[in-house]
């Protein structure tokens, strides 16, 4: 973001946190949607055709931690807890099984126990190692959905900032003069 759209990290983030706030406490990509939409419009200056575009899309794809990466480090974690020795053919296992079962995850709470059931059970690994984590996975998921719906709100300023859709100056304005010209 910094390189590629030039644009200060810190302001960025200032302006995006409406959408990693409602993503952190609501869980869900798709409950995140209208407000992220709203922040990257009004808030980060992006035209309406590429957040109506790179949202959506990312709400439904980003998934990269609930149902890749989470799947990945239980199947670690099981293997560790019951002493079960893993190859590196079943780490390449890993790593594909759980970008496979990644993509049908939907952006509410709960489903990346199912892609964690069938990381699992594709390796062989003992179903027992999602009720060892299950009793932290509401905090980490806050955190993954705060990740997934910034990494959408980035993707959208990237992709604006390459198709010259990316009001800049309007972005570099401070916040709380913008926050006075926009009371939402």
């Amino acid at each position: 973001m910094l390189l590629v759209a030039k644009v200060n990290p810190v302001k960025f983030f200032k302006k995006a946190y409406p959408t990693i706030a409602v993503a952190f406490t609501t869980r869900s990509s798709y409950a995140t949607l209208p407000v992220n939409l709203e922040v990257i419009t009004k808030r980060l200056r992006v035209s309406p055709r590429v957040a109506s575009f790179v949202a959506p899309l990312g709400a439904t794809m980003n998934f990269n931690g609930c149902g890749g990466i989470w799947p990945a480090i239980v199947a670690v974690f099981a293997a560790n807890i019951f002493n079960i020795d893993l190859s590196f053919t079943d780490y390449i296992l890993i790593v594909l099984v759980s970008a496979i079962s990644s993509i049908g995850v939907a952006g509410v709470p709960g489903p990346e126990s199912i892609s964690t059931t069938v990381v699992l059970t594709a390796l062989g690994l003992p179903l027992e190692a999602i009720a060892i984590v299950a009793s932290v996975e509401a905090l980490i998921d806050m955190g993954r959905t705060a990740v997934n719906a910034t990494g959408t709100t980035v993707t959208s300023l990237l992709v604006a900032n390459s198709e010259g859709e990316f009001d800049r100056d309007a972005f570099d304005r401070d916040v709380e003069d913008e926050l006075e010209l926009n009371p939402a």
